[in-house]
């Protein structure tokens, strides 16, 4: 009868225990959603990346680093839920000042972003690049982000972002000012990856 018990027991954990544990989505799901690189009027302290989790479940970035662009590494018990966003930017109370306080920010990140274009790199805490992009400032990019106060936008999630075409700038204001949408949707987002034209001749 006790073997019995102890078997009946062993059986309603293992049908518990997973319906009580954390649900971990995969690192990948988080990327690099939009970039801030060259604020109007050179306003450096502006700068930001913004971090989307394209997922179902909350991501753990504890210990997760920029490890190219910028310098900085996210605190223990950072987190990321699923469909939310994270922004990391040069100076906390510079980015707040200017785009309210109800938005979810790490910082301050050290080092700044190229004005003319430079690779950023997010790694996981074993070292693992989970994202990377390597913008420019001429060429495919677009160029509202380069000083024109918008930013750069990342368009479909789970399109590659190492497609120049996979980016727009941010729709522009009626005067310059810093722009872009940190903390929400982009202004460029789609669900799949438009055509892009480029090349054209007459």
């Amino acid at each position: 009868m006790r073997n019995v018990l102890i078997t009946n027991f062993i059986s309603v954990l293992l049908f518990v225990c997973p319906l009580v544990a954390t649900v971990s989505g995969a690192d990948t799901d988080v990327v690099i959603n939009e970039i801030m690189y060259h604020p109007t009027h050179d306003l450096d302290d502006l700068q930001y990346i913004e971090l989307y989790n394209r997922g179902a479940a909350v991501v753990d970035l504890s210990k997760w680093s920029f490890t190219k662009g910028l310098k900085f590494v996210f605190p223990e018990k950072a987190r990321l839920s699923p469909g939310k966003y994270l922004v990391v930017c040069r100076k906390v109370s510079v980015f707040s000042a200017n785009y309210g306080q109800n938005i979810t920010v790490l910082g301050d990140f050290s080092g700044n972003l190229s004005h003319g274009g430079e690779t950023i790199e997010l790694s996981n805490a074993a070292g693992n690049v989970i994202d990377t992009v390597s913008y420019e400032d001429g060429d495919l990019w677009p160029m509202g982000p380069d000083g024109y106060s918008a930013s750069l936008e990342r368009i479909c999630p789970s399109a590659n972002g190492a497609d120049p075409s996979n980016w727009a700038g941010s729709t522009l204001p009626s005067f310059e000012k810093p722009s872009g949408t940190p903390g929400r949707k982009n202004d460029s987002f789609s669900t799949n990856l438009p055509p892009a034209i480029s090349h054209v001749k007459f």
